[in-house]
Parts: structure tokens; C-alpha cells; sequence
């Protein structure tokens, strides 16, 4: 790849990457994020897709798992637990963090 569509693949990586940091501190959904901003949701997407798998770590998945039963995944014999909680808060959650705390820390959450 040249330089030029070297910094364009960047340019385009970080303007995309800008559009999903926005999305995830605007409290809306992707849809209305998108309708709001004029964007193609589809594009949206997909490019939500791809830095989301090019930043999680060691090949764990980050899993959307519902509030009601979290509970049932604090005990899960991961290293580490992805959790996120209705589209809008993204937790890894080491193997050492605390059952007690991650239940309070959900409870403010849901309550946001």
C-alpha cells in the first residue's frame, strides 16, 4: 500500500473511530445516532464491528449480556469478562474483581 492510501486508510480509521466514541457517550442508539448525524447505519456498523474486534485483547470476545443475568456470569472461569450494559457502558472485568462491587457498580448503571 502507498503512503497516500496508507494515511487514508488511517484518516478514515480514526474519523470512524471518532463517529463510535461519539455514539457510545450520546446516549442514543445506533440508529438514532445515525439518523441524527446523517450517516449510514449499515457503514456504521460495520465499522463499529471492526474496532471493536481490533481492540479487545487475547482473543476474548466482549459479550452484550443483559443485566438480569449478570449475576449468573460473575463466576465465569475466564480471565477476564467483557460486559456491556445496554448499549452504552463497555466493563472488562478481571477474574480478581469483586461479585459485591461489580453488582453496586451495575445497579448505578442501570440506574444512568
Amino acid at each position: 500500500m502507498k503512503r497516500d492510501e496508507q494515511q487514508a486508510a488511517a484518516d478514515r480509521r480514526n474519523y470512524w473511530s471518532a463517529r463510535v466514541e461519539n455514539w457510545r457517550g450520546s446516549g442514543l442508539t445506533q440508529k438514532e445516532y445515525c439518523e441524527k448525524e446523517r450517516i449510514s447505519l449499515e457503514r456504521f456498523g460495520s465499522w463499529k464491528r471492526r474496532l471493536d474486534r481490533e481492540t479487545h485483547v487475547g482473543g476474548d470476545a466482549i459479550v452484550a449480556v443483559p443485566s438480569r443475568i449478570v449475576s449468573s456470569a460473575l463466576f465465569a472461569s475466564r480471565s477476564a469478562l467483557g460486559l456491556v450494559v445496554n448499549e452504552r457502558y463497555r466493563l472488562e472485568i478481571p477474574d480478581t474483581f469483586s461479585p459485591s462491587t461489580l453488582e453496586a457498580v451495575l445497579q448505578v448503571l442501570n440506574r444512568l
